[in-house]
């Protein structure tokens, strides 16, 4: 079980300078830049997933019912979920209106690190891996690491084709800098894996294109749903990725 006691065990090697350089310049505690973000509000934990008051950390963490059947769904890499919770809160915080810019980069930041532990730490065959890889490169969109980006995304669409956030984000940021070309590809190539995705669709519109000229490829995966934006495990409480309605934009707030 991780059980962090240092500012290293966060930010190895560099990043520890750059987080200290960073604690320095925008006056923020260096309580509040490592580890479980501090003062987390109810307002806060609705917004993440359900699954996060029962990861480590949390107090109604493990050996309570609701832990032990989120283990039972996600596998022992649960225990590795807390980081990516805290990432998710640090990232809702870092989004905030009137927020300096320097504590924003910050945040986005340590919640860059936070998702990069949970991918480092789980399974190749982690069922939300896909997911963690599109939040990385999100964060690293918003600080300005699109080269990282782009390989974050790339990740996220190897470990699972149909996952249609890993093609729309990084297709979105590729319209916005106006290279419409290779956006359109991606979509397309999105759009093969998972047809029905609306997002993708829109874009794909939006690109020039008709989403009905597409012809769909046999999934790799084939997770129970119609819709090809939900994802397994389909039980109560189930794990999926972010809703369409509160799809973010590369360079705006956090979906959850």
């Amino acid at each position: 079980m991780f059980k962090p006691t240092t500012l290293m065990r966060y930010f190895p090697g560099i990043a520890v300078l750059r987080c200290a350089l960073a604690v320095a310049l925008t006056g923020i505690s260096t309580n509040t830049m490592a580890g479980k973000p501090e003062n987390i509000t109810g307002a806060e934990m609705a917004l993440i997933p359900a699954y996060c008051p029962y990861t480590q950390s949390f107090s109604e963490s493990r050996g309570s019912p609701e832990s032990k059947r989120w283990e039972s769904v996600m596998g022992k890499d649960f225990w590795a979920m807390h980081h990516y919770c805290w990432a998710q809160i640090n990232q809702l915080r870092a989004m905030r209106s009137g927020i300096t810019e320097s504590a924003r980069k910050s945040l986005l930041a340590v919640a860059r690190d936070d998702y990069r532990y949970a991918a480092n730490n789980t399974a190749r065959n982690f069922i939300l891996l896909p997911e963690i890889y599109t939040r990385i490169g999100e964060t690293e969109l918003r600080l300005s690491r699109n080269n990282d980006a782009s390989r974050s995304f790339a990740k996220a669409r190897s470990l699972k084709p149909d996952y249609w956030p890993a093609y729309s984000h990084w297709a979105e940021f590729l319209m916005y800098s106006g290279k419409k070309t290779e956006a359109k590809q991606l979509v397309k190539a999105g759009l093969e894996y998972s047809p029905n995705s609306r997002v993708l669709r829109e874009q794909y519109r939006l690109l020039g294109g008709n989403p009905s000229d597409i012809v769909p490829k046999a999934r790799e995966q084939a997770p129970d749903d119609n819709s090809g934006e939900s994802e397994s495990p389909p039980t109560e409480g189930q794990v999926t990725p972010e809703p369409e309605a509160n799809k973010a934009s590369p360079v705006g707030r956090p979906d959850r």
